[in-house]
């Protein structure tokens, strides 16, 4: 339950510092860190596996599914709640992938996030920014109050999938939705850092967990 309420709290501050700035990378930086997904591993214990990179992938095609169907008119807040439930669909079956390697699964993130940098090419034309006229300050009760009513919610998914879910992402994308296009872009680069942020946590994994997520956290930044 704490952990869920610190999940809370922090989902709330996270989309309530994304509402007060205006730079839509600057936002998707703020996201990207992982905060939430520090939370979720202390409260699951630590240990990073397969499932943890496979719930990386998701994570990213989460937000760049919301971005494709609002681009083909479907309001943001059906498509975050389709992509939303797509994902808890798959993360039904990311228990079979667990028995793949962990430094396979890892590599293969690698590759393609590789493949991705080099292909793709930011536009030269710019979201547009729209701000909220909801005051930040407001956001954080209720996003924080919605969100722990979607934490509560996890108890059918695998560990992995626990940690990297959407969370933050479904507010985020509400937050973002003038600027789906560069949330998905930055997350989808600053993944790779995730990756590595999976891959020390797991190589560590018979060390104290307090030390795991501090050499984490400074390799991640």
């Amino acid at each position: 339950m704490l952990a869920n309420i610190l999940s809370a709290l922090a989902i709330g501050i996270i989309i309530s510092i994304m509402a007060a700035v205006k730079s839509p990378r600057l936002k998707a930086f703020i996201y990207s860190l992982p905060i939430p997904i520090t939370i979720a591993l202390f409260a699951t214990g630590g240990h990073v596996n397969t499932t943890h990179i496979v719930g990386l992938v998701m994570v990213t095609g989460f937000l760049w599914l919301v971005y494709g169907l609002t681009r083909r008119g479907v309001n943001v807040y059906a498509a975050d709640v389709v992509a939303a439930g797509l994902y808890v669909a798959a993360g039904l079956f990311t228990t079979k992938m667990a028995s793949i390697p962990f430094i396979i699964a890892a590599s293969a993130f690698a590759a393609f996030w590789l493949l991705f940098v080099i292909i793709y090419r930011t536009p030269r034309t710019h979201d547009p920014v729209n701000t909220s006229k909801i005051k930040p300050i407001v956001k954080l009760p209720v996003v924080s109050a919605f969100a722990y009513v979607l934490l509560s919610l996890k108890s059918f998914l695998s560990a992995g999938v626990i940690v990297t879910f959407p969370f933050s992402g479904v507010f985020a994308v509400i937050e973002s939705r003038h600027t789906l296009r560069t949330l998905a872009a930055t997350f989808t680069h600053n993944s790779i850092a995730i990756l590595v942020f999976f891959i020390v946590i797991h190589s560590m994994d018979s060390s104290h967990i307090v030390l795991k997520i501090i050499v984490g956290w400074a390799v991640y930044l």
